[in-house]
């Protein structure tokens, strides 16, 4: 099975965990900026109607799309700069969790990529 998403808007990276002492504890959490960021994503796909897997392997194709700066030259393709694409992969797949898949450990075949585009988002196919 074969599943294509296009969710708008510009990718951003998962933040570092904050740290919290309760107590004799310390709670790590997400920063507001990176979990507003995930429902967002999980919202858009979420209204696409995906099938959820709950066991197998899974392949997923990852294509980020970010805005091309006025300043930057035509000759110049390769979105090399700042976030990292493991950064924006990481957010991704914990929002993609429990809306297209059960757990991102399913995930056995990875391809992505940051380029640069017209409307910038996320082009994701995911197969099972």
């Amino acid at each position: 099975m074969t599943q294509m998403f296009r969710i708008l808007g510009d990718p951003r990276p998962q933040g570092r965990p904050r740290f919290a002492r309760m107590g004799k504890f310390v709670k790590a959490y997400d920063p507001k900026e990176s979990r507003e960021y995930k429902q967002t994503l999980a919202a858009q796909v979420a209204a696409q109607n995906p099938e959820y897997i709950p066991e197998g392997a899974i392949s997923l194709d990852c294509a980020f799309i970010f805005a091309r700066p006025k300043s930057l030259p035509k000759k110049v393709v390769d979105h090399t700069k700042k976030p990292d694409l493991d950064n924006i992969i990481k957010a991704l797949k914990d929002a993609m969790t429990g809306i297209v898949w059960r757990d991102d450990a399913q995930i056995v075949s990875l391809t992505a990529r940051k380029d640069y585009g017209d409307v910038p988002g996320i082009k994701m196919v995911v197969r099972s």
